[in-house]
């Protein structure tokens, strides 16, 4: 299994050069996004703690592609570092990315191949949890 402070080092280098998405386009349109854009907005993925991205654990399901592109190393890194604070953030990241290409289309090379190896060691850390979930993002990751 991958060293988490490798796999961490890997997806800081990945979004090194990540643009964050407008202001506006944080969530999708909701008649309540329960506070995602007010907190997102303005805020690069840096140095948000798992405990923090659990109390918000509703923004993967409104995210705009570019906001979720964007955030997901947050939700990597907290999860890698805090499992337990980070509690159901992995599944409903893997889940939502697994609903379709458009956030892993986003997506550079380094970026896919560095959740790949995300999943594996989460799948490897955890069990067979997430297998389900993870099999159907590895899927989309292999996709040209």
């Amino acid at each position: 299994m991958l060293e988490s402070r490798h796999l961490i080092i890997r997806i800081k280098a990945a979004w090194q050069d990540a643009v964050p998405p407008d202001r506006q386009n944080i969530s999708r349109p909701t008649n309540d996004d329960e506070g995602v854009a007010a907190y997102f907005a303005g805020k690069s993925w840096h140095g948000h703690s798992a405990t923090r991205l659990r109390a918000l654990d509703f923004a993967p399901n409104v995210f705009t592609e570019q906001a979720f592109a964007y955030f997901l190393p947050a939700y990597l890194i907290a999860d890698i570092e805090d499992p337990v604070a980070s509690d159901t953030n992995v599944e409903r990241v893997l889940y939502w990315l697994g609903q379709g290409p458009r956030v892993i289309g986003l997506l550079s090379p380094e970026q896919k191949a560095v959740l790949r190896d995300y999943v594996k060691f989460v799948c490897a850390r955890d069990g067979d949890g997430y297998d389900a979930f993870a099999q159907t993002v590895v899927h989309l990751l292999d996709q040209p």
